[in-house]
């Protein structure tokens, strides 16, 4: 009947436009955003941790204005969402993470800059740019670096530093 279509027809609105707020939410999650990481819990807890490759680009407060910052900020946020299905991006201010600043040698007259975490082990490979900070040349900078350990089917993950030779293991 047209009364029973009717109800049913609203009954599936909040269920259509829940399935698509769910659906819009896995699409950002699965492109990947920049990561803002408030302090140095954060950094260990996210970065650290995780298995799965970040990038971090260390800013400053005091030089959040000028072009080159405001160049390697956008480039970030562009491979975040381009690389977040592969790897993760994150953000820190030097002021807000002093310890992982002073233990990666980041300083303020340093930054921007990029810092990859490929290694499960306490290190971190700074990417350097020739030329304009982009989202390509940061891109390119990046592949570079990570070489044969990465591909383009699955999450790229840190890899483990073993000691010894295979007759160790």
């Amino acid at each position: 009947s047209p009364e029973q279509l009717h109800t049913t027809r609203n009954q599936s609105q909040p269920i259509m436009q829940h399935a698509t707020a769910l659906l819009l939410l896995l699409l950002h999650s699965a492109a990947g955003s920049l990561t803002t990481l408030k302090d140095d819990a954060q950094f260990e807890a996210e970065v650290v941790q995780d298995p799965v490759v970040w990038g971090v680009l260390f800013t400053s407060k005091t030089r959040d204005d000028d072009a080159k910052s405001k160049a390697m900020l956008q480039a970030a946020h562009g491979l975040a969402a381009g690389l977040g299905h592969l790897m993760r991006w994150g953000r820190a201010d030097i002021q807000d993470c002093k310890a992982f600043a002073s233990e990666f040698n980041v300083r303020t007259r340093m930054v921007p800059r990029v810092l990859l975490f490929s290694s499960r082990a306490r290190m971190a490979d700074v990417i350097r740019l020739e030329g304009e900070p982009t989202e390509d040349a940061l891109e390119a900078a990046v592949r570079a670096a990570l070489g044969d350990q990465v591909s383009d089917e699955a999450k790229w993950m840190k890899t483990t530093l073993a000691i010894g030779g295979k007759e160790d293991l």
